[in-house]
């Protein structure tokens, strides 16, 4: 037993590790001056100094046998049973976390031993062939006393070798193993019990009944559908639910389990979304065209979600509770799909938007199929299965334009295409010049967008590139004038400087 003592605060503890947990932990420790922290073990004093600031003890022990001291402390205090080694669920979550910071104890090394006596451990591990670590001292005396290290002993149930306290507990509890009653009363009073996968653990720590009343895997998946349904087991109602699974394997997926339960009551039809509670405005249909149009799209997402939740359910994929909801979300969807895509497809045909209609109709059979369905239905044009150049005919044909007119409007949006597309490559072009610097004859400095623009504006029209060695120069030139400026392709200038002249040229 250990005694620390200060001008403000006392402290009991058992083992030597707790000290060194308390130092790094304790804030008013921080503050008190080394010689005002007393250390006793059994009435014996202990030296506590500081080593770059924080509270610690320096030991003249070899390495090992100091580590062996440390693990023995734990083991008399924490694991020792009638001449066995307890299980880590037997053991306090606080008790496991301090064995567990002993392997943490060599992140500063210089904290426990002498920097001589760090160079002797150093120089004897070497001729062993090793590596001076002392947390492999520790494992090494965990081992020999306990039988395991940081990583923990083997989990009967599970068969995995797991360091965490709580996947222990867990297990512990799902298989009905006296797990101690400060132990569950440890993991009660926690915030945030069982993480990382172990959510099912939880209800065990209130219903003992639970405990070994289903297999652990059953288990677990009982424990997801319940959570997700927001149920809570009492001891009134656990007893139907356990029932239930006796007639499930052991190894049952959740599905299965959410089926079950819902084939004997114990689980409710999932409910509609919100979306469903309040009415929704379809609109008015402007045009026979969007009516039929509004018709097909609620005909087909209806199969396509029916056939899904089908699919979906086949394959195992789903449960009986989501199936239904998805097949009654299905059939009300039907209902409220609305006409604002089918007015505005009809509208465009009313106003005769060619470009719009292009977008839409002049497209692959896979595309805009059912656009093409209430054309051919309402107006009896036939859109799919056309070559590209008779569907494209029957588009413009559709707006009322002959041959003569879709050359005319084919070739004005060629036309507009290419003073877009030059407008384009112009700000491109201008956005990557105005990345460089020019300096210029009066000493001030433009960007390579500035630097064109002035020349243009100067005079140089013209671009004229000249062989030099391997490779080729550029120049924009001023023809009356007989001056030329160098422009690089690289730097932006070079496309820049085209691109104004092309416009101009265009203009």
């Amino acid at each position: 037993m250990y005694t620390l003592t200060t001008p403000i605060s006392q402290f009991t503890l058992q083992t030597l590790i707790e000290v060194f947990q308390l130092f790094q932990s304790e804030p008013t420790l921080q503050t008190v001056a080394t010689d005002d922290v007393q250390l006793s073990r059994e009435g014996v004093p202990v030296t506590v100094t500081r080593f770059n600031g924080a509270l610690t003890i320096r030991h003249t022990q070899a390495a090992s046998d100091f580590a062996t001291a440390l693990v023995d402390e734990v083991a008399t205090a924490w694991f020792a049973r009638s001449g066995e080694i307890a299980a880590p669920w037997q053991v306090r979550p606080h008790h496991w976390e301090s064995f567990q910071a002993l392997f943490g104890l060599d992140k500063d090394v210089r904290l426990l031993f002498s920097s001589s006596q760090i160079e002797a451990e150093k120089a004897a591990a070497k001729s062993r062939g090793e590596y001076f670590q002392f947390s492999n001292c520790v494992h090494k005396a965990a081992m020999e006393r306990l039988g395991f290290g940081f990583n923990g002993p083997l989990e009967p149930v599970s068969g995995q070798m797991n360091g965490r306290h709580a996947v222990h507990v867990a297990y512990a509890l799902v298989a009905n193993r006296p797990v101690p009653e400060s132990v569950v009363a440890d993991y009660r009073a926690m915030e945030e019990t069982f993480k990382y996968g172990l959510d099912w653990a939880r209800p065990l720590l209130d219903l003992p009944e639970l405990r070994g009343a289903v297999p652990p895997r059953k288990w677990a998946g009982l424990a997801q559908v319940l959570r997700h349904a927001k149920i809570t087991l009492s001891s009134e109602t656990a007893p139907a639910y356990i029932a239930a699974m006796e007639a499930l394997p052991a190894d049952v997926d959740p599905l299965v389990i959410d089926n079950r339960l819902y084939e004997v009551g114990l689980l409710q039809s999932l409910p509609l979304p919100d979306r469903f509670m309040s009415p929704l405005d379809v609109g008015i249909p402007t045009s026979e065209l969007a009516m039929r149009l509004r018709e097909l799209v609620a005909d087909n997402r209806r199969a396509e979600d029916l056939k899904r939740a089908e699919g979906e359910l086949a394959k195992g994929l789903i449960s009986k509770r989501l199936y239904q909801l998805q097949r009654q979300m299905a059939l009300l969807d039907h209902g409220r799909s609305t006409y604002e895509w089918p007015n505005r497809f009809a509208t465009g045909l009313a106003e005769r938007d060619v470009e719009y209609l292009l977008s839409v109709l002049d497209t692959a059979d896979d595309w805009n199929k059912l656009s093409k369905q209430a054309v051919r239905e309402i107006l009896g044009v036939k859109i799919r299965g056309l070559k590209p150049s008779d569907r494209r005919r029957a588009v413009f044909a559709l707006c009322g334009l002959d041959e003569a007119e879709q050359a005319n409007w084919e070739l004005q949006a060629a036309a507009t295409k290419a003073q877009k597309d030059r407008e384009r490559e112009a700000k491109e072009a201008r956005e990557q010049a105005q990345t460089v610097r020019f300096h210029v004859e009066d000493g001030s400095v433009l960007n390579g967008a500035e630097f064109v623009d002035q020349a243009i504006s100067d005079g140089f029209s013209e671009i004229r590139s000249e062989r030099k060695g391997a490779s080729r120069i550029y120049l924009l030139v001023n023809p009356a004038r007989g001056l030329a400026r160098k422009l690089k392709a690289k730097d932006g200038t070079l496309a820049y400087a085209r691109a104004v002249l092309d416009v101009q040229l265009a203009a």
